[in-house]
């Protein structure tokens, strides 16, 4: 009798900014150690949905290294390519959780030390010489995606689009205009906020993206085709109580490439207007609950996958639904000093040791 062969993982290879961020909250003062960064979350959020996800990054083996390894090897992330050469120091950004006049929480993101004052390290691309050897061994994902223009990106968007993957473009800044002119030549998705466009604003009108997606905050978001581009069609955002909008935008992204591009291409090549409308709207859902969280992942951490995704139907139902269960917690008895690499070196060893231990405690109750 044959065993059922299990459904093929969808897959997406990422290139951007992974870094290790370090969370401020008001639920409890102690810092809270997770992987970071815009393609850190997209790519850990995937790989918790069920995707095969595999980020390429130069991530030093420091301190603050390690952390965003394990942490992505728990939600089942493939880490083989995150210390490509040269490696160099990993960046931290440190997020700070504050509440406003209004008395609603509110973030902002400090880049350096608050115990040295040094700055974090930044982050640093792929080098354009090791895109060839890359080619080689990264297959045909289903989707590629860059949050950062670079040589190698810009080569490695260009192979991936030849080979058949979607692109997905998902910008914070423009960096190099020349390299950002021509990512947005071979782009099939372009997603980026509102606020951090203005910057770049002039630029976006010579994209050739199929589909073009703009987050608006507390408003929602937007879409326009290019079968239709001159009409934007407007996603409003759930109302939830909100503990800290830090990577609502990310989930927006895990949300609409696991319901609209686990096929890649083919899932553009025949969608409508409707069927964008509900990925996003289900996309918007599972932002507006990661807001109810800590933490760009916060919810992760908190709830099983299954609970999460009840949640997150519920949402999308509005129904009231209670999201509490048991804590995975990566909070630590450490300053920031343990991941600022100017403050001095740190036993990497004992700090893998340790974390694997408070693992187990949390998922067994037992020492």
């Amino acid at each position: 009798m044959h065993k059922a062969k299990s459904p093929r993982k969808s897959r997406i290879v990422a290139a951007g900014f992974c870094a290790l961020d370090v969370v401020f909250g008001l639920d409890d003062p102690a810092p809270k150690f997770y992987a970071g960064g815009t393609c850190g979350n997209v790519v850990a959020g995937l790989a918790f949905l069920g995707w095969d996800a595999m980020p390429l990054s130069r991530l030093g083996h420091d301190v603050a290294g390690e952390f965003v390894r394990q942490d992505l090897e728990r939600w089942g992330v493939d880490t083989s390519l995150l210390g490509l050469v040269p490696s160099g120091a990993t960046p931290v950004v440190l997020e700070k959780i504050q509440l406003g006049k209004n008395g609603i929480p509110r973030h902002r993101f400090l880049w350096n030390c608050p115990e040295c004052g040094s700055y974090f390290p930044p982050f640093r691309p792929v080098l354009r010489t090791q895109v060839e050897d890359l080619k080689k061994t990264l297959g045909h994902p289903e989707v590629f995606y860059a949050d950062r223009v670079s040589r190698s990106t810009v080569e490695l968007a260009k192979y991936f689009r030849e080979e058949g993957s979607l692109v997905y473009f998902e910008p914070s800044a423009a960096g190099d205009p020349k390299l950002f002119r021509e990512m947005l030549q071979l782009c099939d998705v372009l997603k980026y906020s509102a606020q951090r466009a203005r910057s770049f604003s002039e630029l976006l009108r010579e994209h050739k993206a199929y589909l073009e997606i703009e987050t608006l905050g507390e408003d929602g978001l937007r879409f326009r085709t290019r079968k239709a581009f001159a009409s934007w069609h407007t996603i409003p955002a759930y109302e939830v109580k909100i503990k800290d909008t830090a990577g609502s935008g990310d989930w927006t992204s895990v949300g609409f490439v696991s319901e609209m591009l686990a096929d890649g291409k083919k899932g553009l090549e025949m969608c409508t207007r409707q069927k964008v409308s509900s990925c996003l709207e289900h996309a918007q859902a599972i932002a507006a609950l990661n807001c109810q969280f800590e933490g760009p992942r916060g919810a992760m951490y908190q709830l099983s996958k299954e609970r999460f995704m009840d949640s997150v139907a519920a949402l999308e139902a509005k129904k009231p639904r209670d999201t509490k269960e048991s804590r995975i917690s990566l909070g630590r008895q450490l300053s920031t000093a343990a991941v600022c690499p100017s403050c001095g070196p740190k036993d990497s060893h004992r700090l893998h040791l340790d974390s694997e231990r408070e693992i187990h405690v949390a998922r067994t109750g037992t020492v």
